[in-house]
């Protein structure tokens, strides 16, 4: 046996035997760094630039109970399905001929540890060292996690390293804790390789031949194997995570993503924490906390043995306390021979943590005091791993810190640990630590009598600390946010079940999300590229919060119709995968033909001045986008948005199963968004066909659909041109022939073809019902009920959508509830009940002249179009005395998601019952004084 296979099995022999029993497993707690808490309903705006380094630098938060359950379920199982894997790839590994894989891998040792441990520890789960040879740079599970500076000069050690050593092992090894996958920065060969770095002797070949027709000789060399082992990717999870379930975090690597939409600097670290400030709850950094935790190990501070020691030092005094204190980080190791690294362990220092890092540096001594704490690290985690076994909870911290106590990371490079109980340590400066000659006693004077020193730390999280320390908001909006709250499911938890677990959605009338809305944007997100503020994922976020806390208003949610579960609001990002910078005009010839030198092909930068770059800028990221829409370009940019709403519905009916069958699907659109969808639903199905119905069972990447793989029951227009569209296309708005909504069937005779028109009519849109929100104030919006018939929409008032916030317009005492569902006006009819008499009859040329026949016509039109016979609905926004309306109308056409009228609006009308019968008093259509003579106004029946 060789001299490094021996110190190996010492080494890991020793460790065992140090160990009387496992230590007492972890309540570890998973950590996310966002400006964004994923579980407030309320949770603010992310600053403006999420480009400067403090954005990040901001204190972890928790996730909930119920998300860390899962997270920890989820990490435990991930370790076994890698543990498997492990053991698979070693098999095929040992298999091949010529040995590429080095004689045995990490899981040979696990077995081993198995067979000397008895069946019955393999049931307790897989061991933290098999968890570490993943083959996934930023992996969690499968490499030390230290502070930035420290990641950069952190030698890794690779899964086969280790397989050197455990060729050689006895079978009363314990499993290995060298193997280390690969690091995001650089490799490094192990530490324990390096006891022997003579290089390795040449395998004896079966044969030696010179007949170059049989490559039995080239085996070793085949690189085809080896790209076939690189293929095979090794195990990950995802778990959805957060109050609405709209993120999930990545395992091994542990980073925080969206789920539904592309990351818009919005992705997180996640860390498993193990140690925690006593004083704040926050984690301890990543390092910092193993070395804890391999203190803790090597004092084995849960036995009574321990609190015997610490009775005993507090009698003796100061020396008897100086003899309890651990080094938080081992002294720099002395070199020693590499041909005797047994007399290493076999020292005076018995102490576990200082035997194993002078194992790792014995070869090959730490230049700089980083590469030193590294390996003290790596110990350290060996250590721990050690300890569990291989079928024991995992106490190791995971993770990248990115923040400390005070802000700061912080390693305590020479400071003392004394701890204290079974779960708590004090963390001391060298001025605070124990000495006999200044009489310090700080276990003795302050620790037992409960005074400040140090820094205390936890081993374990405690909820209760966290709640009392970090109290939950309160108030009526939050409570309206949490009775409004939306909830998406997931294969791991149902909706029907998670209530009675998780306390954050205890509260839910309707977590259950029954409709869902999707938000297509406008002109302008190119410009987001740029400055992230302007994103339409930011303004959508806040846009869902505020739904959440209007579908929890009480006067909202009693018209809600029977069976209505939550809403849940997701963006439709299409500009982001489209890029118009391929040049301007190009001959059609193919691609493949050589360039003609006469042709001259240049690009939007070429023409572009360099003078106002500023300007420019916003007016080629914002306004060319109306004119990329109205040229050849104009099919990709309705693919896009096609793709992406199919993209983002197949998640969700994956993730909520049934809702194919039983949700419905609204939509949204802003600006040039509108303009679109009106195209796209001009061509849309009547109703989607059925081998389309289920879209999980759909691969988008092979059939492409050229619609929605839904049916849209309502569309709302926000800051909409699409009139303008439908006049430059002489065309004009109609209803889908056969259309199921509520108002055909309910009226049979209005579908007929002089009333409504067929798919591929441009303006015969196959919705239930279309809503064109105005903002007096935006100079891009326009009116629609022109569109369907300008004589009828003429006859009627123009509609307002009555305020939720009280002003001039309205009488003292007139209540909120009283404007929406009351059916009170901004322009009130008279105050008194008797019908004013008619000032004179209708002449009969006055009534040969009106066309009733048209009127009727309308009307059905209207009324198929929008169940509350109207189409235009004018918002109130800004207003004032002293309001300057041109400075008022720069921010109006962006304005929309912030506007509680709107909001309100699109819950109530997604939320109602379908037909006329569900409207509200407070939108329907009412008319004019017509035909002329006819005094009062008349409600459209």
């Amino acid at each position: 046996m060789s001299s490094s296979s021996r110190a190996a099995n010492q080494y890991a022999q020793f460790i065992r035997e140090s160990i009387s029993e496992p230590p007492p497993a972890i309540n570890a707690r998973f950590f996310y760094t966002s400006p964004i808490p994923i579980d407030d309903p309320l949770s603010p705006l992310p600053p403006p630039s999420s480009s400067t380094p403090s954005t990040y630098r901001q204190p972890p938060k928790p996730f909930s109970e119920y998300d860390n359950t899962a997270l920890d379920r989820a990490w435990h199982d991930l370790r076994k399905k890698i543990l498997q894997w492990n053991e698979e790839r070693g098999e095929k590994g040992s298999s091949q001929e010529g040995s590429r894989v080095r004689p045995r891998t990490t899981s040979s040792l696990a077995r081993q540890e198995r067979e000397k441990r008895g069946s019955g520890s393999a049931s307790r789960g897989p061991g933290t060292p098999k968890a570490r040879a993943i083959q996934h740079p930023p992996s969690g599970l499968s490499h030390v996690e230290g502070s930035p500076g420290e990641d950069a000069d952190m030698p890794e050690v690779l899964p086969s390293s280790a397989t050197e050593l455990s060729g050689s092992m006895d079978s009363t090894t314990t499993g290995t804790p060298f193997a280390r996958a690969p690091s995001r920065k650089k490799l490094d060969p192990s530490p324990l390789q390096k006891f022997d770095d003579r290089p390795a002797r040449p395998q004896v070949r079966k044969q030696d031949t010179y007949q170059w027709e049989d490559s039995s000789h080239l085996a070793e060399q085949s690189p085809a194997p080896a790209k076939r082992r690189q293929a095979e990717k090794s195990p990950m999870a995802k778990v959805a995570v957060g109050i609405s379930r709209l993120h999930h975090v990545e395992m091994p690597n542990l980073q925080m993503t969206p789920i539904y939409w592309a990351p818009v600097h919005d992705t997180a670290e996640v860390i498993r924490a193990t140690w925690f400030y006593k004083d704040t709850m926050l984690p301890v950094e990543v390092p910092v906390a193993n070395m804890l935790e391999a203190g803790y190990i090597d004092l084995q501070c849960w036995t009574e043995t321990w609190k015997d020691e610490l009775n005993s030092a507090v009698e003796v005094g100061a020396i008897g306390e100086m003899k309890i204190v651990h080094k938080l980080w081992p002294e720099k190791p002395s070199k020693a021979p590499v041909s005797r690294p047994a007399s290493i362990i076999s020292g005076q220092d018995r102490s576990i943590l200082g035997a194993a890092t002078s194992v790792l540096t014995s070869a090959e001594p730490p230049e700089t005091v980083e590469q030193q704490r590294a390996k003290a690290v790596e110990a350290a985690c060996d250590i721990i791993d050690i300890s569990t076994g291989p079928g024991g909870a995992d106490n190791r911290a995971h993770g990248n810190t990115t923040y400390g106590r005070a802000g700061a990371v912080r390693h305590y490079a020479t400071c003392g640990v004394i701890y204290s109980d079974d779960r708590d340590a004090t963390i001391l400066k060298p001025t605070l630590l124990p000495s006999s000659y200044y009489g310090r006693r700080p276990l003795a004077n302050y620790i037992r009598k409960g005074h400040a020193i140090g820094i205390p730390v936890t081993r374990g999280f405690d909820q209760s600390i966290w709640d009392r320390l970090h109290p939950p908001k309160k108030g009526a909006k939050m409570a309206k946010a949490k009775q409004g709250l939306a909830v998406s499911e997931t294969a791991a938890d149902s909706t029907s079940a998670r209530p009675n677990t998780d306390p954050d959605i205890s509260s839910s009338e309707r977590p259950h999300v029954t409709d869902l809305v999707l938000v297509v944007h406008g002109i302008g997100q190119k410009l987001s590229e740029r400055m992230e503020s302007f994103h339409f994922t930011h303004a959508i976020n806040a846009f869902r919060r505020e739904i959440m806390v209007e579908c929890g208003n009480r006067e909202v949610k009693t018209h809600f119709r029977t069976g209505m579960g939550g809403i849940m609001t997701l963006p439709i990002n299409w500009r982001h995968s489209l890029s118009f910078e391929e040049g301007g005009y190009r001959p059609d010839n193919s691609s493949d033909a050589p360039p003609d030198p006469a042709v001259n092909e240049f690009t939007l930068r070429d023409i572009t001045p360099d003078t106002l770059p500023s300007v420019r800028g916003i007016v080629s990221d914002v306004m060319l986008d109306i004119p990329y829409y109205m040229s050849h370009h104009q099919p990709k940019m309705i693919a896009a948005v096609i793709k992406e709403a199919n993209r983002v519905y197949r998640l969700w009916c994956q993730n909520n199963p049934g809702f194919a069958q039983h949700g419905k699907v609204h939509i949204i659109a802003h600006s040039l968004g509108s303009v679109m969808a009106i195209d796209i639903l001009s061509k849309q199905p009547t109703i989607v066909p059925p081998h389309l119905a289920d879209p999980t069972k759909l691969d988008l990447d092979v059939e492409e659909p050229d619609h929605f793989l839904f049916n849209t029951r309502n569309l709302f227009l926000a800051g909409s041109p699409a009139g303008f569209f439908v006049l430059l296309r002489r065309s004009q708005l109609r209803p889908r022939i056969d259309h199921p909504s509520a108002e055909a069937l309910a009226d049979p005779t209005s579908n007929t073809a002089s009333i409504c028109g067929e798919r591929g009519q441009y303006g015969c849109i196959s919705v239930d019902n279309i809503y064109n929100i105005i903002n007096g104030y935006d100079p891009v919006a326009y009116q629609m009920n022109a569109t369907v018939d300008a004589d009828y929409a003429a006859s009627l008032r123009k509609a307002h959508v009555p305020s939720n916030t009280p002003s001039y317009w309205f009488p003292a005492g007139t209540s909120n509830a009283s404007r929406w569902f009351g059916g009170y006006s901004v322009h009130p009819a008279p105050a008194t009940t008797v019908q004013p008499s008619l000032s004179r009859l209708p002449s009969n040329v006055e009534l040969e002249i009106h066309d009733f026949t048209r009127e009727e016509i309308a009307e059905k039109r209207m009324t198929l179009l929008n169940d509350n016979g109207q189409i235009d609905y004018f918002v109130k926004y800004g207003g004032g005395t002293f309001e300057i309306q041109y400075l008022t109308m720069l921010g109006a056409h962006s304005a929309y998601w912030g506007l509680k009228d709107f909001i309100r609006m699109v819950v109530v009308e997604v939320g109602r019952k379908g037909g006329k019968d569900g409207t509200l008093p407070g939108l329907r259509a009412v008319k004019k004084r017509t035909p002329r003579g006819l005094g009062g106004a008349a409600t459209v029946k």
